[in-house]
């Protein structure tokens, strides 16, 4: 029994009480041990819980990024980021603390639900831009030209801004399309009068921590269509709009490379 020691719970071990959160503790030990090796517990103990769950995760993306095509660190993190959570709870010394294993089960299918959400957001947006060629759009002018920059700061929210210039003599529309789990956009679609300007923010949602080499493979499209003057209100513009102006290939696109600087790079 000693050598099993390390996985029971303290009121175990203390008045020999056997209880339904007896295996949970268990399992956070196994979690833990898996992440980071028979250290892990009294390394966490030493840390604190959020600087042992970001050095665990320092680690393992490190690791997986040194693999040839790795290009999964979101998702990657956030799991990652969420087992050692659920672990840390689980080996806590009250055991009223501790989760049940149907919370567990529930998180892990509610990282699972967001998981999808996220990979069906990028394989879309990568397809739309296999589908689509970006031309220099006659149609409307966008402001930067070159690339959409963030002045990266881990966990913090970062704002950009955009001016689009209606070109024609004619109601233009226009539809953003990102990760929209990464970014936020506001306005993502509207309706510009003829020679008009609007102004698009885009915010960075906080991340943890910059990707290696602050390499980001994000792009930011914007899709254009004229469209008649009866449509006179942003609400009046849909996804189908864009759809049909697809099919029918009356549709301008202009791509921008999402690109990350770091506040270093502005030290002389």
């Amino acid at each position: 029994m000693l050598c099993c020691r390390g996985y029971m719970p303290p009121e175990y071990i203390d008045d020999n009480l056997i209880s339904m959160k007896f295996d949970v503790f268990s399992l956070g030990v196994i979690i833990i041990k898996i992440m980071d090796g028979n250290m892990g517990r009294s390394r966490c103990s030493e840390m604190g819980s959020e600087p042992f769950i970001e050095f665990v995760c320092k680690k393992w993306m490190t690791k997986l990024r040194a693999k040839s095509g790795y290009s999964s660190d979101e998702i990657d993190r956030k799991c990652m980021k969420k087992c050692v959570e659920i672990a840390l709870r689980c080996v806590v010394s009250d055991r009223n603390k501790r989760p049940l294993i149907k919370d567990i089960v529930k998180e892990l299918e509610e990282l699972e639900d967001e998981i999808k959400k996220m990979s069906t957001s990028s394989v879309q947006l990568e397809e739309l831009i296999a589908r689509q060629r970006g031309c220099d759009s006659n149609v409307l002018a966008v402001d930067p030209t070159l690339e959409l920059r963030f002045l990266f700061e881990p966990r913090k929210d970062i704002s950009s801004c955009l001016q689009l210039t209606n070109m024609t003599s004619g109601f233009t529309a226009f539809n953003v399309k990102t990760n929209h789990t990464k970014y936020r956009t506001q306005p993502s679609k509207g309706v510009m009068p003829p020679c008009s300007k609007r102004y698009i923010s885009v915010t960075l949602v906080a991340q943890d921590e910059a990707p290696q080499n602050m390499q980001c493979n994000d792009m930011f499209l914007v899709q254009t269509a004229c469209v008649g003057a009866n449509l006179t209100s942003d609400e009046m513009i849909t996804e189908d709009l864009f759809k049909e102006a697809m099919a029918e290939k009356v549709m301008d696109v202009v791509k921008l490379p999402i690109v990350y600087v770091s506040l270093d790079q502005f030290q002389c």
